[in-house]
């Protein structure tokens, strides 16, 4: 099963409430019209994860849009998976997707971006994919 955009959004937003976070009201209505809460969330992460693994997504705005949505679970199991997504961007110098799974690492608590940074956007890419070569190195 290949996601769209849109139902990575629907993903992420099922996941944050699978975790007990509160929505507005245009995210629960979003929820409340996918066809995708008729999987588990568990379900939901393994298709996200098997489409990102067997390379459904060829484009880097759909990766970005899967990385975003599995940052949403909470899974210090995904740390595997996005340290192999991880190494895969660097090589192909796709910041945007690096900096996706930099700050997924992040929210699952690994120290993906430099401590002496100030900042953290997703324009500073020389940045991004310098962390993302220190962390890869750990």
């Amino acid at each position: 099963m290949t996601l769209t955009h849109e139902q990575f959004t629907e993903a992420g937003f099922i996941f944050e409430k699978a975790n007990g976070n509160s929505h507005s009201d245009f995210e629960k209505k979003i929820i409340a019209e996918s066809k995708l809460t008729k999987f588990d969330p568990t379900e939901l992460e393994q298709i996200i994860v098997d489409g990102l693994n067997s390379g459904f997504y060829k484009n880097e705005d759909e990766r970005v849009s899967g990385y975003w949505s599995l940052s949403k679970i909470g899974n210090r199991n995904l740390i595997v998976d996005f340290k192999k997504w991880l190494r895969t961007e660097v090589e192909n110098e796709n910041g945007i997707a690096v900096f996706q799974i930099l700050t997924g690492l992040d929210r699952l608590g690994e120290p993906a971006f430099n401590e002496n940074r100030n900042g953290r956007g997703a324009d500073e890419t020389e940045l991004n994919i310098r962390d993302a070569k220190q962390y890869l190195k750990k």
